[in-house]
C-alpha cells in the first residue's frame, strides 16, 4: 500500500500518542475496526428512530435470544449468594 508522506506521518503520530506506539499496520486495522462499529451503532440509531421497526427487532430479538442461550443461567442464577 502507498501513502503520501503527510498521510504516513499523521499514522505514525497517532500510532504514537493514541495507540501507544502501535505499528502503522495495527493503528489501520483498529481505526478500520472503529469505523465497523461505528456504522453498526449509527445503524441501531436508525432502527431505534423507527418505531415500527425497533418493536419489530426487538420481538424478533427475543425469540432468538431465547434459542442462542439454550437456557444458560445468568450471573444472578449462577451466583446467587451476590444477590443482595
Amino acid at each position: 500500500m502507498q501513502l503520501d508522506s503527510a498521510l504516513r506521518d499523521e499514522l505514525a503520530e497517532l500510532a504514537e500518542q493514541d495507540f501507544r506506539g502501535a505499528s502503522l499496520g495495527e493503528v489501520v486495522l483498529r481505526l478500520v475496526r472503529e469505523y465497523k462499529i461505528q456504522r453498526i451503532v449509527h445503524q441501531y440509531e436508525a432502527l431505534r428512530a423507527d418505531p415500527e421497526a425497533w418493536a419489530s427487532y426487538q420481538v424478533e430479538a427475543r425469540l432468538t435470544d431465547g434459542v442462542a442461550g439454550d437456557r444458560i443461567p445468568g450471573a444472578s442464577e449462577e451466583y446467587p449468594e451476590y444477590n443482595r
